[in-house]
Order: structure tokens, then sequence, then C-alpha cells
């Protein structure tokens, strides 16, 4: 398990999919402590020997994409001391992974392997979070939840006020990563609500993003700024592409680029997500 700290922060690298340095999952330390996501159920075993000896007060989910959320099941058990908080659409999700696993099974089965099976975390220790609700760890770490639509319907980030830390979730998409590939998975991608929640977290003015996919940094106004360039680039590409292919086509002709060559068997998987999401995304044509 690889651990990097500074100050109260603390990121965690889940070996998502067995692969170092694509899924992180944050630790915050007051005087209370808060987990941001739970990274996949495969993943919640080493992070469970990671966070032996810890008392987690928080369970911040962002959303219900079993990346994110597939673990919380099996950290929950772990540390029955803590609350699980996600936005008030994931909840039930939590309580009942069924749908989700399912969904993942039909969009990705090819994938579904690397996600393992959730558990269902207990309705008495999940709790709906408010847009803006604040919670404060102590120590002057204090925490706002930001409803942040686009990703998807029921995502929330997570904004650290005295480090200005933006635990963006997929929200802003990936860093350092070999393909710079925007994050609009099925099965409701909204590139319009992904732009105005790209609009509100820059009227937050962090310092520094906190990447689910992967890693801590800076220059936050920039990249914000560029992933909304990024976005809209993207979808429109995919949409020129559909004017005059199938979708079956628009996909295989995106991963037969070089930069999607090199990618690994599973990030080839991801990327065949973000194109059909994209695709999904778009208006029907009248014929």
């Amino acid at each position: 398990m690889t651990r990097r700290s500074c100050a109260h922060l603390e990121t965690l690298d889940a070996d998502q999919f067995g692969e170092p340095g694509t899924g992180a999952v944050y630790l915050l330390r007051g005087e209370r402590t808060a987990l941001v996501d739970s990274g996949t159920a495969r993943s919640a075993p080493r992070l469970s020997a990671a966070l032996r000896g810890v008392r987690l007060d928080w369970i911040l989910i962002t959303h219900a994409h079993l990346d994110h959320a597939g673990g919380a099941g099996l950290l929950a058990a772990d540390h029955p001391e803590a609350t699980v908080v996600a936005h008030p659409r994931t909840v039930p999700h939590l309580a009942d992974p069924t749908r989700l696993e399912a969904g993942v099974r039909a969009a990705s089965p090819d994938l579904f392997p690397y996600y393992g099976r959730p558990t269902a975390v207990p309705e008495s220790r999940l709790r709906a979070c408010t847009d803006g609700e604040t919670l404060d760890l102590g120590r002057g770490v204090v925490l706002d939840a930001v409803y942040s639509p686009g990703h998807a319907s029921h995502h929330v980030c997570w904004f650290e006020r005295e480090g200005r830390v933006l635990f963006a979730g997929d929200a802003v998409g990936h860093h350092a990563v070999p393909v710079n590939l925007p994050l609009t998975v099925p099965p409701r991608f909204d590139l319009e609500k992904g732009l105005a929640t790209l609009a509100v977290l820059r009227s937050l003015e962090p310092r520094t993003i906190a990447f689910a996919h992967f890693g801590v940094a800076d220059r936050a106004a920039d990249r914000l700024v560029e992933y909304a360039t990024a976005l809209e680039r993207w979808i429109g590409r995919v949409a020129a592409l559909r004017s005059h292919m199938t979708d079956a086509e628009v996909v295989d002709c995106i991963l037969s680029e070089p930069p999607y060559g090199e990618m690994s068997s599973v990030g080839r998987h991801v990327a065949r997500l973000c194109i059909t999401g994209a695709l999904a995304s778009l208006p029907i044509e009248a014929s």
C-alpha cells in the first residue's frame, strides 16, 4: 500500500484494478477523521490493512460508481464507529448495491471482475448529506459538501477550507494518466451540468485538487478550465464521428488510435466506457 502524506491529509493508493497510481482514497485527520471514497470491493482489504488502528468517524462517498463506493460496505464493517455519508440518491445504492452491480455487469462485463462484489452498508450507518453541508473534523479541518452533477447526477465533491483542497471524485476527470480521457461514463453523463459544476468549483478558488484517479495536483484553477475545454472538445469530436458512423464504428475508430492502443487492457475497457457514455449523452437525431 502506497501512502503519501502532507499535514492532515494522506493519499492511500488503492491499487485499483491491480494497477498502482490509478485509484486513490484520501484520509483527513483533525480531532476526528474522514475517508473520502472507499475504492473498489477488491481494493478494500488493502485499504483495511492501511487503516488498521485508525478510528474513522466518516466515510464520505463522492458517488455510487463501484470504483468509488464498492468498498464502502467492507470498510464500514471494519470500522463500526464510522458513518457513511453520500448524496441522497447514492444512499439507497449503498444500502442495496444490487442495481449497481447489475449495471456494471451489463455495461462492461469484462471489467466487472476487477471491481469485486460490493456488500451493503447497514441503513443505520448511512446518512444523506445536503448541498453546502459542513463537517468539522476539528483542529481547523473543515469540509463542505458540494453537489456536483455531470459525471453522475448524484456526485458530491468535498472542499477542505484551510488547505483549499478540492476532493473532486470524478468531476474533474483524470490526473497523471497517459491518455487525456474525459470521464464521460454511462449511463447519465450530462455535459451541460458538468460544465456548470466546473464553474461552481472554480468559484470555490481551490489551491489544489485531490483526484480520485490519481493524486493531489496544484494549478487548480487552470485544471478546472482545462477540463471544461477538454469535455467540450471530446463531446464535439464524438458527435462529429457519429454524424457519419454507427456507434460501434465510433468506438472502434477512437480505440484504434495510437494513444488508446498503447493503454493497458483495463485502460481500454475504461476508454470504451467513456466513449459509450459520450455517445449516450448526445441527443437522438430525428430520422
